[in-house]
């Protein structure tokens, strides 16, 4: 029985061999060839083919597939604010009466550091604003012009000068002492900002269309409009 296996194996790789090979190709015993003129043979409308160039092979995709090319226009991000507390409620209404069901923006919060600086001023005439000037300029410091609060309640801001701008008080009193060993004596901290937060109304991915419309949304309750993110999107969600 072993003896009869081994050569029903035997004959069968042989035959197997030479049908491979072709040998039985006269009895109609072959594989499909994959060579010329084969492959030519099983061409359809060769002379259909053409090469396009790039620009013409993009027009032609247009033509034949308009919608398409519309799924591929980009998705824009665009966002308005930063609204006082309570008034953000109020453009969520009017976005949502206006153009996009709830849920198609985020509200967005951001957290604003306190701002101190080492100032000179107010100001309260122009002469004493220039001799002040010339004094800076004499100690090679440099400055920037901002306005601060006048004395007094109620009374309007006036000039004066900033010396540097501090993330803490503890940095700007240490500037400040520096400032006093260069020679400057009537120099002091004042708080330009406190630690606040502000909110924005933000859609990440609006169509051309909804673009349009929620940059005609000025005014009201939306204040400047929308404009352009100032960091960028996500990546898009699957469509």
């Amino acid at each position: 029985m072993l003896r009869a296996s081994v050569v029903a194996l035997l004959l069968a790789n042989l035959a197997f061999w030479a049908w491979s090979t072709g040998a039985l190709e006269s009895l109609g015993w072959a594989p499909a060839r994959e060579r010329d003129p084969t492959r030519l043979a099983q061409q359809m409308q060769p002379d259909a083919v053409r090469v396009l160039s790039p620009t013409a092979a993009t027009a032609a995709l247009s033509a034949s597939a308009p919608g398409h090319a519309v799924a591929r226009s980009p998705l824009l991000c665009l966002e308005a604010g930063p609204f006082a507390p309570g008034a953000i409620e109020v453009a969520e209404q009017a976005l949502a009466a206006a153009i996009l069901p709830e849920g198609g923006w985020v509200r967005t919060n951001r957290s604003l550091a306190a701002s101190y600086a080492v100032v000179l001023g107010p100001f309260g005439n122009r002469d004493a604003l220039r001799k002040k000037r010339e004094e800076i300029g004499r100690l090679r410091l440099p400055f920037e012009a901002l306005d601060l609060p006048g004395d007094g309640a109620g009374a309007a801001p006036q000039p004066g000068f900033a010396l540097g701008r501090y993330e803490s008080r503890d940095a700007a009193e240490a500037a400040l002492t520096a400032f006093n060993q260069r020679g400057v004596r009537t120099a002091r901290v004042a708080l330009l900002r406190p630690a606040s937060s502000e909110s924005r109304l933000r859609v990440e991915y609006a169509t051309p269309a909804q673009a349009e419309q929620l940059r005609a949304l000025s005014g009201g309750a939306f204040g400047a409009g929308f404009a352009a993110c100032a960091t960028p999107a996500q990546a898009a969600p699957a469509r």
